[in-house]
């Protein structure tokens, strides 16, 4: 019997684990720290960065989009933006989201979803220590959402 229990709460430590998670993850960051650290530590999807003179520009890929995903996606934007804003280099941020969306035939693309873009000047006029509070939709540059994602 204690056997089972021990195997019970190892599995339900597991799928704790594989999860999705609720808030994104602190990151330490220093100058070694790289924009990919960042984003790595902050979502659990596909990604990818370029970076050219201080111009940041992160796609993602999520896969796994739910009911309440433009909450998270937000979530993570603003803390990502947060962790960027701690780098030098980066001057004007920009991060994409895209996902599968079922086309009328079935077919699944992937979509852009929401894009959010920070001029140099808005960056740096943004409190991003209290990223949490900040409403990103109203802070950014240039926001857009996809209709799929509009409430």
């Amino acid at each position: 019997m204690k056997k089972f229990m021990y195997l019970l709460l190892a599995i339900s430590l597991l799928l704790t684990a594989c999860g999705k998670k609720g808030e994104p993850t602190e990151v330490a960051v220093d100058e070694n720290t790289s924009v990919e650290d960042i984003v790595g530590a902050i979502v659990k999807n596909k990604f990818s960065v370029e970076e050219s003179k201080g111009i940041v520009t992160i796609s993602i890929q999520d896969t796994d989009v739910t009911e309440g995903s433009k909450s998270q996606m937000l979530k993570d934007s603003a803390k990502i933006f947060a962790e960027l804003s701690k780098l030098k280099s980066v001057k004007t941020p920009a991060i994409t989201w895209y996902a599968p969306l079922t086309e009328p035939d079935g077919d699944q693309t992937m979509t852009e979803l929401l894009n959010i873009y920070f001029s140099e000047e808005d960056y740096n006029r943004v409190d991003w220590a209290n990223y949490s509070q900040i409403n990103v939709e109203t802070a950014a540059t240039h926001y857009h959402e996809d209709e799929a994602l509009e409430d």
